[in-house]
């Protein structure tokens, strides 16, 4: 991967992460200094190849850097490869993550089988960089320089890079880079800001216009300066007037009478509280600040605000002085330093908000309570999805509130698991309980409350869930009648439109309220999608009659069943009754508090498959005070860690019950899953009603894949076999024309000791998919020829695509062009294993034995916003091209330009993976494939499985030997490209195109390839050939469509086919992340989805007209806008454009230069 867009040097990268960096000379200056020692680090003799691994050699210190002890020894004791052991050892014992001792480990009872490193210590895999520096003759001279224990202290407690001319340095020792990278606060954000040269342009304008509005709210808000100067006066007032008590001459009776009556009427005016608890109060404000400094030219906002209240401040939260602010305080997304007050709030109110990073080297005083922020606690919604499991009585039995009884015991470990036990906050109150478990009364907080959380378990106990799963999702039975039973499959696709129609108009309508648009609709009562009325009208109305087409019976039952899916308003109000039914009243505090809660459940019930919700997002509008049962006592005055710990209480219980009753109650009722044609729209179907439409699924999935039962005699041989066998489990995805099957490995054959055990076998396995998988495409990329006419991507398409154009446009000859478009049917399914295993063959031979190193390493980098990034890859290589070294790969990637400015850590490097024993493990992959269904276990005799990241690749070699072999000069004059098994020929030869369409008709039995003819299109007439007669056809000059590109057939021009965004929501494409820093993270996304979309296919003038290019770029910028529109919607707490309109419009008008960049780079000869 070519990072062209970094302009940051490691060195630049590495000052930003850690607190110093030194290379090694001004590192051992500074311990000579430090402890009056002499270190001669370069001495006479020495070789020039130390002096530039001394020039090369990198220090770097960590925040919190363990620092080298008061009385070092600079002498040497051990060799350098004691020293390396011994560190090593330390810290395998402390259990640190350190790039030193990738590879290694303590011996133990399963340690027989690797290489013994020292006394202790054993390899079970190679480290070439701890080889190196175990090894090396420049380390060890290093050594005999420094010391036992300055080497021990570099290696163990420091992080050591190496540099790598001319742009790259790699990690040695210290903890992983990549695992600093996780606060991208710590990078300054480079933005090139370029104001406009004429007073007309309109974002000067708009400019001009928010900076006048913000002088007229700071003029607005100028009477804080004013009661701070007021209080200041109050102060220097009191000493004043002391002062003149001891100094009676120097002013006269009249001035000191006025100015007391003035300091008296100041303080009747602003605060009636005595002196004593004004100090009180200031100190612990003093203690448990939670703001931010803004202006170093002002005091704290709490000596600001604070002297100005009034008594009944302090009752609860709505009005207390730390706990809640104006949102005019809070800042807005993208919001500068100076133009709004930065707080770290406590209380639910808003939450955090977007910090901009101009501020980003300022943090807040470090308080127990604010360790850690709601914004950092996301609920994700993606792990209530493909849960099929029907349980008796809706919750299963492990269910916390089906445990419980209305015993004493039974609340209290409902409180326990709740409050106690609860991780969400590390505060200081929390660990007044330091064993849990072993709590044999509940304080005294939570003993008060027993009696409502008893009445939240009877609630549950008694609540009728399924008579209000009924009521409000019902069943529905099939209303077609026997004369409607021949429908056309097509009308899948208006499959979940109806009912999402409204949720479409309200994401894509630019300037429309979505939230507007939904109340609209449940005024109008239409949010019922699969009524009986709606049923009929859709068949009526939506469905054609197909012509000469039998449809069997299943596949009509299935494409029945799956519109019977569950509403997102059905799922919201079932949900809503239900919290209302089971939740005390007592809980909410107030109706207002249950109004926010519910609309979080309805936005939660209405996400798309990536979405989070952030803990500050709950707690959003949930007023502390009106919750009277958490609070320990009824007092007027209440001290600020009494509101945080009350705070924190509110928030585990709204956290507890989004993610775990909610979050339980959607999962035992509903099977919510994605779909193929909706992008990322959840549909939630009842389990009774899912388990149907999973038995037409698999009935369908026996009679296309070759499946045999297995015995349980079977089973037990294999489980005597000391190889092991994985299970896979079947899952279904809905699909315009049915149901995909996608197989995921769920188990091992036979009882694991543990979990644990289990989860490595697993995860060793994904590891050797992983080695197999770089092994087939490093081989791919030697003889490319393998894969025929595959492409894999759009740099592919583009490659072969341009090459194809400009031969046409060099031959200057009018020429008419024939597009055939095929389909294989079933292509995972059918393809034989035996002729999978002679393709792979050809790949890899077993008769000439091949060892591969496959390197797996990462890179870190910092983009051109200045973010940073990293990238975990493997590298493949032979005995012949392998290089050793971590220092000679880099530069081998440097000197190929793959890569620079980049720092590479190496994490593990494997040397004995030989071709005979990938060709057995993947013909135990292919032939081996065991599957669960049912409590069945069946094998898979033909096809490969969905799912895996060999299945793409494996199904592109078949086919690709499939046109080697029988394709051959099909493409003459032409082009020829399959992605996957989804072909596309344009041939100037009318012949050739009717011979290609009728060889695939016909099918290739070999190769298990049948035509599906529904997908098959064409642009010349076909009706003289009776088996072309489903085949769509095309005008002979129109846009034809292929894997979402569009062909103009007479210019061969390209543009992007965005008929898949037709009737979807533009939200259910997007995934937001509801972060602290949601403005940036916004404008980062755009730009993100913007690079991708601005291809070279579609901006490259030597294959496109001008015209098409100005066209593509219009539908780029247009589905940008609305991308724009819906992320602005999604953002958190409802921060609008006109909260910050600058922000927003800087956003817009970064798209411009970014797409011209692109452009420029693109067509650089012009």
């Amino acid at each position: 991967m070519k990072h062209k867009g970094s302009m940051f040097d490691p060195l630049r990268i590495l000052k930003a992460l850690y607190k110093e960096v030194y290379d090694i000379a001004s590192y051992v200056n500074m311990l000579q200094t430090e402890y009056s020692c002499n270190i001669a680090m370069f001495q006479d003799g020495d070789p020039k190849t130390f002096g530039t691994f001394l020039s090369h050699l990198l220090v770097c210190i960590q925040k919190d850097g363990k620092p080298l002890h008061s009385h070092p020894s600079f002498v040497q004791f051990s060799s350098q490869r004691e020293i390396v052991a011994r560190v090593i050892q330390r810290i395998c014992e402390k259990k640190k993550r350190n790039v030193l001792s990738f590879g290694y480990g303590l011996i133990d009872e399963n340690s027989l089988s690797h290489v013994k490193y020292a006394s202790n210590i054993c390899n079970f895999s190679p480290n070439q960089t701890t080889a190196t520096v175990s090894t090396s003759i420049l380390w060890e001279t290093l050594l005999t320089r420094l010391g036992d224990d300055v080497m021990m202290h570099l290696l163990e407690n420091c992080s050591l890079f190496v540099m790598v001319p001319p742009s790259c340095c790699y990690q040695v020792s210290g903890q992983p880079i990549y695992n600093l990278s996780k606060d991208d606060k710590c990078f300054p954000l480079r933005i090139k800001q370029r104001y406009p040269m004429t007073l007309n342009n309109i974002f000067h304008e708009v400019r001009r216009k928010a900076l006048n509005f913000r002088n007229k709210f700071f003029k607005r808000n100028c009477w804080k300066t004013k009661l701070l100067n007021k209080y200041k006066d109050l102060k220097k007032g009191r000493v004043i007037h002391k002062n003149q008590q001891t100094h009676p001459n120097k002013t006269n009776s009249l001035e000191m009478t006025t100015q007391r009556r003035q300091t008296k009427r100041q303080r009747m005016d602003t605060c009636p509280v005595s002196n004593k608890r004004m100090k009180i109060l200031h100190n612990e404000n003093t203690m448990n600040s939670l703001f931010v400094k803004q202006d170093l030219k002002t005091e704290a906002l709490n000596e600001e605000y604070l002297p100005h209240l009034k008594t009944d401040s302090f009752d609860g939260c709505s009005n207390f002085p730390i706990a809640v602010m104006q949102e005019s305080y809070q800042q807005e997304p993208g919001k500068k330093l100076n133009d709004c007050n930065v707080i770290k709030k406590c209380s639910g109110g808003n939450g955090d908000k977007d910090v901009p990073s101009q501020v980003q080297s300022l943090k807040p005083v470090s308080t127990p309570e604010s360790k850690v922020s709601l914004s950092k606690i996301l609920i994700d919604f993606s792990t209530l999805l493909y849960c099929s499991k029907v349980y008796k009585g809706g919750f299963p039995d492990t269910f916390l509130l089906n445990k419980l009884e209305r015993t004493s015991s039974g609340i209290q470990k409902l409180i326990q698991a709740i409050f106690i036990s609860s991780n969400l906050f590390k505060s200081c109150y929390d660990h007044q309980y330091p064993d849990e478990r072993s709590l044999k009364k509940l304080p005294k907080r939570y003993w008060q409350i027993r009696d409502v959380f008893r009445e939240l378990i009877e609630n549950h106990k008694k609540c009728p869930y399924m008579a209000l799963l009924n009521k409000h999702c019902p069943r529905f039975t099939s209303v077609f009648s026997h004369q409607k039973k021949d429908l056309t499959v097509k009308a899948f696709s208006e499959f979940g439109t109806k009912q999402s129609y409204s949720n479409t108009m309200a994401n894509t309508i630019p300037f429309t309220s979505k939230q507007d648009f939904n109340n609209e609709l449940m005024e109008s009562g239409n949010f019922t999608s699969v009524s009986q009325r709606t049923i009929t009208e859709t068949c009526e109305s939506l469905y054609e009659p197909l012509k000469e087409t039998k449809i069997i019976k299943d596949e009509f039952c299935l494409l029945t069943l799956l519109k019977q899916h569950s509403s997102v308003w059905q799922v919201y109000m079932f949900v809503r009754v239900c919290l209302q039914k089971v939740v005390p009243g007592t809980l909410w505090g107030s109706s207002r508090n249950k109004r926010c809660f519910l609309r979080n459940v309805k936005n939660l019930i209405y996400s798309v498959k990536y979405d989070k919700i952030s803990l500050s997002e709950l707690m959003r509008k949930i007023r502390v005070e009106d919750c009277s049962w958490i609070r320990l006592k009824s007092t007027r005055f209440v001290s600020v860690s009494e509101h945080v710990l009350r705070e924190q209480n509110l928030s585990k219980f709204i956290y507890w019950l989004m993610n775990t009753y909610v979050a339980q109650l959607l999962k035992s009722f509903f099977y919510i899953t994605e779909t193929l044609f909706q992008k990322n729209k959840l549909f939630f179907f009842r389990k009774e009603l899912w388990k149907r439409i999973q038995n037409i699924g698999l009935r369908k999935h026996f009679e296309n894949v070759q499946l045999r039962l297995m015995s349980s005699q079977e089973m037990q041989d294999l489980e005597q076999q000391n190889s092991d066998y994985f299970i896979s489990s079947l899952r279904f995805v809905p699909k315009s024309s049915g149901l995909r099957p996608i197989a995921k490995l769920c188990c091992m054959l036979g009882a694991q000791p543990s979990n644990e055990c289990r989860n490595k076998k697993i995860q060793h396995f994904n590891s050797r998919v992983r080695n197999l998988f770089s092994v087939l495409n490093y081989e791919r990329s030697k003889k490319s020829e393998i894969v025929g006419a595959s492409v894999f991507g759009l740099d592919d398409i583009y490659k072969r695509w341009k090459k194809f154009v400009l031969e046409f446009q060099e031959s200057k000859d009018k020429v008419k062009f024939y597009f055939v478009k095929a389909d294989v049917k079933s292509a995972y399914d059918t393809i034989p294993h035996s002729k999978l295993k002679e393709v792979v063959s050809k790949l890899i031979q077993r008769s000439t034995e091949e060892h591969y190193c496959i390197r797996r390493y990462a890179t870190v980098w910092m983009d051109s916003a200045g973010k940073m990034r990293k990238l975990f890859k493997q590298h493949v290589s032979t005995m012949n091209d392998f290089f050793p070294g971590i220092n000679e790969f880099a530069s081998h990637l440097q000197d190929c330009s793959i890569m620079r400015n980049t720092i590479l850590v190496e994490q593990s490097l494997s040397l004995n993976e030989n071709s005979e024993d990938l060709l057995s493990f993947l013909e135990q992959l292919i032939c081996s494939h065991i599957l669960r269904i049912n409590n069945n276990y069946y094998m898979q005799c033909c096809g490969i499985p969905q799912g895996s990241i060999l299945s793409s690749l494996l199904c592109s070699l078949c086919y690709g030997d499939m046109e080697n072999c029988i394709f051959r000069g099909v493409e003459e004059n032409g082009i020829l490209m399959r992605f996957t098994d989804d072909f596309l020929l344009v041939t100037p030869h009318l012949e050739h195109a009717k011979l290609f369409l009728r060889m695939l008709t016909k099918g290739i039995p070999q190769y298990g390839c049948s035509l599906s003819p529904h997908k098959t299109a064409v642009n010349f007439p076909v009706d003289d050939v009776p088996e072309f007669s489903e085949v769509k056809t095309y005008p002979a000059h129109c846009l034809f469509p292929w894997c979402g590109l569009l062909f103009d057939t007479q210019t061969l021009e390209v543009y992007c086919d965005y008929s898949s965004y037709a009737r979807t929501s533009i939200h259910s494409s997007l995934t937001f992340c509801h972060s602290n820093s949601a403005g940036n993270n916004m404008r980062e996304k755009l730009i993100r989805i913007l690079k991708l979309k601005c291809h070279h296919l579609f901006l490259d003038l030597k294959v496109n007209s001008q015209r098409t290019v100005y066209i593509n770029v219009y539908k780029i910028f247009l589905l940008q806008a609305y991308r724009f529109h819906v992320c602005v919607l999604q953002l958190p707490f409802h921060q609008g454009i006109r909260s910050n309109p600058a922000f927003f419009l800087n956003v817009i008008s970064e798209m411009a230069p970014c797409l011209y960049t692109l452009l420029k780079i693109c067509n650089k000869a012009f």
